[in-house]
C-alpha cells in the first residue's frame, strides 16, 4: 500500500513539475501576454518565503523488519503564508537515486507539520543524501495560489502567483 503511495504521489509530482517547468523558461512579458492573472517574479526580487524559513528537519530511521530504511521529516512553517503544498527532492549517494518527502496538508504560520516519509540511504548515514529541491505552494491574503521552486545546486528560487479568475 505504501509503494502504491508512493508512485501516485512521485508521478503527481513529476507532472507538477513537467507543468511547471514551461512556466520557468517563460520570460515574464510572454507570461504576461498569455495570462494577465499569472506573474512570474524575477531573481532579483525578495523571495515571497526564503528556504531557510520552511527547512525541513530529517531523521533517518532504523531499517524496518525487511531491512528498509526510511527517513522522516517535519517542518515549521515561519514564514506568513499558510503553505498547503511542500515536496522536497532528496539525492540518495548511495544509490544514486531521487526520492520525495511530500505532504500536502495546510501549515498554518508558527504550526509544525506532522511527520511525512520517503525511503532513506541503506548506509543510514546523513552525509548519504542531499537536497536537491523544494517545491511550495502557498495562499496569500488574496486567497490566490503562490508557487515556489528552489534549486539548490544552482542556488536560484522562481516563484509566480496565480489566480482563479
Amino acid at each position: 500500500m505504501k509503494k502504491v503511495i508512493l508512485i501516485l504521489i512521485l508521478t503527481l509530482s513529476m507532472s507538477l513539475i513537467g507543468c511547471s517547468s514551461g512556466k520557468i523558461e517563460e520570460t515574464p512579458e510572454t507570461i504576461a501576454e498569455e495570462n494577465a492573472n499569472d506573474e512570474l517574479e524575477t531573481k532579483d526580487e525578495e523571495i515571497p518565503i526564503h528556504p531557510d524559513d520552511i527547512m525541513p528537519e530529517i531523521n533517518i530511521l532504523e531499517p524496518d523488519s525487511i531491512g528498509t530504511v526510511y527517513m522522516e521529516a517535519t517542518y515549521t512553517n515561519n514564514s506568513e503564508y499558510p503553505i498547503t503544498g511542500y515536496s522536497v527532492k532528496i539525492l540518495l549517494k548511495d544509490e544514486n537515486e531521487a526520492t520525495y518527502l511530500d505532504i500536502y496538508d495546510t501549515i498554518m504560520p508558527g504550526e509544525t507539520s506532522p511527520k511525512f516519509d520517503t525511503f532513506g540511504p541503506e548506509t543510514q548515514d546523513p552525509d548519504d543524501y542531499e537536497i536537491l529541491t523544494l517545491e511550495v505552494t502557498a495562499r496569500t491574503e488574496d486567497g490566490n495560489d503562490l508557487y515556489i521552486d528552489y534549486d539548490f545546486k544552482l542556488d536560484e528560487a522562481t516563484w509566480w502567483e496565480d489566480s482563479d479568475e
